[in-house]
């Protein structure tokens, strides 16, 4: 076997620590997604403790359904309110995103401790990007969307399932 020379950019226990949120937004906006009669469907793998994954291979974690209509979604938990996405995730859901037909959401939860303090969305290739200037503290390269993005409302995701 193959010895891989690099050494890795995070930590385990940095890379671990960034699910916490994750798991925060992800458990609070199903369980909103559950009150307002969408259906969730787990779509993208958990990795936090695959030692390696394969680059690129990146996947929302559900899809979501209302009646006749489905989206991809993923979940971001985040300290402030910068709606920044890995740019290699980016590329990676618009693949998904023309595979199947289906819009991608990305749901950004900001969270202060335990409690949710501000939910908005964006919807790849409708909500205004830019990439990011340089690198984040991670190494990894990253699109903001701008802050006029959408209140992750029942009524704002109709909207988005049922006018694109």
């Amino acid at each position: 076997m193959k010895n891989l020379d690099f050494n890795p950019s995070k930590s385990t226990e940095a890379f671990r620590k960034n699910y916490k949120l994750h798991d925060i937004a992800e458990f609070h906006g199903k369980n909103l997604l559950t009150q307002w009669g969408f259906k969730c469907t787990d779509f993208g793998e958990d990795n936090r403790h695959k030692k390696v994954w394969e680059k690129g291979a990146d996947k929302p974690d559900t899809i979501i359904s209302y009646k006749d209509k489905s989206a991809l979604l993923d979940w971001k938990g985040k300290r402030g309110a910068r709606w920044l996405v890995n740019e290699r995730a980016v590329k990676s859901y618009e693949k998904w995103s023309k595979e199947f037909g289906l819009p991608v959401i990305i749901a950004f939860f900001v969270i202060d401790g335990e409690k949710i303090v501000k939910r908005n969305f964006a919807v790849l290739n409708r909500d205004s990007h830019k990439v990011s200037i340089g690198k984040q503290w991670d190494k990894n390269s990253t699109i903001e969307f701008q802050k006029d993005i959408p209140e992750f409302t029942k009524a704002n995701l109709l909207n988005v399932l049922f006018d694109l």
